[in-house]
């Protein structure tokens, strides 16, 4: 079930990224992602409304980085109570292997870094469990809990 709801997830999100936005907003093919999450924090800072993330467990991150920019941060802020609560979390990292070549090692960093931040911010390390992809065409860290 788990990896039917990854795949469906990706499937939407490649849609969404073909199709421009109405406005015009869209960012263009081969934009970076932190451009895009800039534009975004920008946007807000504003007044502007911005959509929210189709799946708020799913963290984001630039292709060739690692890190969580902003706006993970403060996605990451909106999973601490869940995250306190659950029994386990699984977080698995993503990296897609056709664009990076140590694919394997970026997903595994992506998911530690989820990990730190969640552990610094107070939740057991022992109920984390970090698993990585390189199969999707995807960079980012996804969040599930078990309660």
């Amino acid at each position: 079930m788990f990896r039917f709801a990854v795949l469906m997830t990706a499937v939407f999100l490649s849609a969404c990224a073909q199709n421009p936005a109405p406005n015009g907003d869209a960012p263009r093919q081969g934009q970076p992602a932190a451009a895009t999450n800039k534009a975004s924090a920008e946007a807000t800072k504003a007044g502007a409304a911005v959509a929210p993330a189709a799946d708020p467990s799913l963290l984001r991150f630039d292709a060739k980085s690692v890190k969580l920019d902003d706006a993970a941060q403060a996605q990451l802020q909106q999973l601490l109570e869940p995250a306190r609560g659950a029994k386990q979390i699984v977080i698995t990292g993503y990296c897609d292997r056709k664009e990076i070549g140590n694919a394997k090692g970026a997903a595994i960093a992506r998911a530690n870094a989820v990990k730190s931040a969640l552990v610094k911010q107070g939740v057991a390390a022992k109920k984390i469990r970090v698993k990585y992809t390189t199969d999707e065409p995807l960079h980012a860290a996804k969040v599930d809990f078990t309660s």
